[in-house]
Protein backbone atom coordinates (compact mmCIF):
# COMPACT_ATOMS: atom_id res chain seq x y z
CA UNK A 1 0.00 0.00 0.00
CA UNK A 2 2.83 2.51 0.95
CA UNK A 3 4.47 1.87 -2.42
CA UNK A 4 1.52 2.14 -4.46
CA UNK A 5 1.43 5.87 -2.54
CA UNK A 6 4.52 7.13 -3.38
CA UNK A 7 3.80 6.10 -7.26
CA UNK A 8 0.82 8.25 -7.00
CA UNK A 9 2.51 11.05 -5.47
CA UNK A 10 5.27 10.59 -8.14
CA UNK A 11 2.80 10.30 -10.97
CA UNK A 12 1.37 13.46 -9.57
CA UNK A 13 4.59 15.78 -9.39
CA UNK A 14 5.74 14.48 -12.91
CA UNK A 15 2.27 15.68 -14.88
CA UNK A 16 2.50 19.25 -12.65
CA UNK A 17 6.17 19.17 -14.00
CA UNK A 18 5.17 18.25 -17.64
CA UNK A 19 2.04 21.17 -16.98
CA UNK A 20 4.43 24.03 -15.80
CA UNK A 21 6.82 22.86 -18.62
CA UNK A 22 3.79 23.22 -21.32
CA UNK A 23 2.71 26.51 -19.89
CA UNK A 24 6.46 28.05 -20.45
CA UNK A 25 6.67 26.81 -24.03
CA UNK A 26 2.87 28.24 -24.67
CA UNK A 27 4.22 31.47 -23.09
CA UNK A 28 7.51 31.58 -25.15
CA UNK A 29 5.66 31.15 -28.35
CA UNK A 30 3.48 33.90 -28.16
CA UNK A 31 2.94 36.20 -31.38
CA UNK A 32 5.96 38.80 -31.22
CA UNK A 33 4.49 42.51 -32.29
CA UNK A 34 5.29 43.47 -35.85
CA UNK A 35 8.10 46.07 -36.81
CA UNK A 36 9.38 47.59 -40.05
CA UNK A 37 7.75 47.08 -42.73
CA UNK A 38 4.60 44.93 -43.33
CA UNK A 39 1.53 44.05 -45.71
CA UNK A 40 -1.89 45.05 -45.97
CA UNK A 41 -2.58 41.77 -44.57
CA UNK A 42 -0.49 41.99 -41.88
CA UNK A 43 -1.24 45.20 -40.71
CA UNK A 44 -5.06 44.37 -40.55
CA UNK A 45 -4.32 41.53 -38.63
CA UNK A 46 -2.56 42.95 -36.21
CA UNK A 47 -5.13 45.95 -35.92
CA UNK A 48 -2.24 48.61 -36.86
CA UNK A 49 -0.44 47.03 -33.37
CA UNK A 50 3.54 47.07 -33.72
CA UNK A 51 6.33 49.46 -33.64
CA UNK A 52 7.78 51.46 -36.55
CA UNK A 53 5.36 50.14 -38.84
CA UNK A 54 5.37 50.93 -42.36
CA UNK A 55 3.20 50.25 -45.23
CA UNK A 56 4.32 50.38 -49.08
CA UNK A 57 0.65 50.82 -50.77
CA UNK A 58 -0.88 52.02 -53.72
CA UNK A 59 -4.07 54.71 -54.16
CA UNK A 60 -6.35 52.26 -55.75
CA UNK A 61 -9.80 55.10 -55.72
CA UNK A 62 -9.81 58.41 -53.81
CA UNK A 63 -13.55 58.17 -52.46
CA UNK A 64 -13.86 61.68 -51.84
CA UNK A 65 -11.18 64.96 -50.44
CA UNK A 66 -10.25 62.82 -47.15
CA UNK A 67 -10.59 58.97 -48.02
CA UNK A 68 -8.81 57.16 -50.00
CA UNK A 69 -8.33 53.56 -50.87
CA UNK A 70 -5.21 52.10 -50.86
CA UNK A 71 -3.80 49.05 -51.39
CA UNK A 72 -0.70 46.20 -52.17
CA UNK A 73 -0.72 42.47 -53.47
CA UNK A 74 -2.26 41.24 -50.22
CA UNK A 75 -5.18 43.47 -49.77
CA UNK A 76 -6.39 46.91 -49.30
CA UNK A 77 -7.56 49.67 -46.41
CA UNK A 78 -9.19 52.76 -46.26
CA UNK A 79 -7.04 55.57 -45.45
CA UNK A 80 -8.57 58.39 -43.65
CA UNK A 81 -6.31 61.79 -44.26
CA UNK A 82 -2.50 62.00 -44.45
CA UNK A 83 0.01 63.41 -42.18
CA UNK A 84 2.39 65.70 -44.30
CA UNK A 85 5.00 66.85 -41.50
CA UNK A 86 2.88 66.69 -38.78
CA UNK A 87 0.03 68.06 -40.70
CA UNK A 88 -3.24 67.10 -41.53
CA UNK A 89 -4.00 67.63 -45.63
CA UNK A 90 -6.91 66.77 -47.54
CA UNK A 91 -5.79 64.48 -50.52
CA UNK A 92 -5.85 67.08 -53.09
CA UNK A 93 -3.49 69.40 -50.84
CA UNK A 94 -1.14 66.15 -50.34
CA UNK A 95 -0.56 65.84 -54.46
CA UNK A 96 -1.48 62.35 -54.34
CA UNK A 97 -3.07 61.00 -57.49
CA UNK A 98 -5.02 57.49 -58.28
CA UNK A 99 -2.05 55.04 -58.91
CA UNK A 100 0.76 56.41 -56.88
CA UNK A 101 2.87 54.73 -54.73
CA UNK A 102 3.42 55.57 -51.24
CA UNK A 103 4.78 54.50 -48.11
CA UNK A 104 2.76 55.28 -45.18
CA UNK A 105 4.17 55.34 -41.30
CA UNK A 106 2.06 55.51 -38.07
CA UNK A 107 -1.15 56.44 -38.02
CA UNK A 108 -3.79 54.13 -36.38
CA UNK A 109 -6.67 51.62 -36.82
CA UNK A 110 -9.76 52.57 -36.64
CA UNK A 111 -12.78 50.64 -37.53
CA UNK A 112 -15.74 53.34 -39.08
CA UNK A 113 -19.32 51.62 -40.07
CA UNK A 114 -17.45 48.14 -39.80
CA UNK A 115 -15.24 49.29 -42.06
CA UNK A 116 -11.48 49.12 -40.95
CA UNK A 117 -9.17 51.96 -41.85
CA UNK A 118 -5.89 53.39 -41.60
CA UNK A 119 -6.14 56.59 -39.73
CA UNK A 120 -4.11 59.70 -40.11
CA UNK A 121 -0.98 57.64 -41.33
CA UNK A 122 1.95 59.80 -42.42
CA UNK A 123 3.63 59.89 -45.78
CA UNK A 124 7.20 59.03 -45.42
CA UNK A 125 7.61 59.04 -49.31
CA UNK A 126 5.97 59.27 -52.67
CA UNK A 127 7.55 56.53 -55.23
Amino acid sequence: MKKRKNVNKARIAALILAAAALACVFASCGQKPLSGSVTVKQWLDAKGEGEDLTLSVKVLEIVNPVLAIVGDDTGSVHLYGILIDGEFKSFDESGLSLGDEIVLSGGSYNEFEGVPELKEADLVKKK
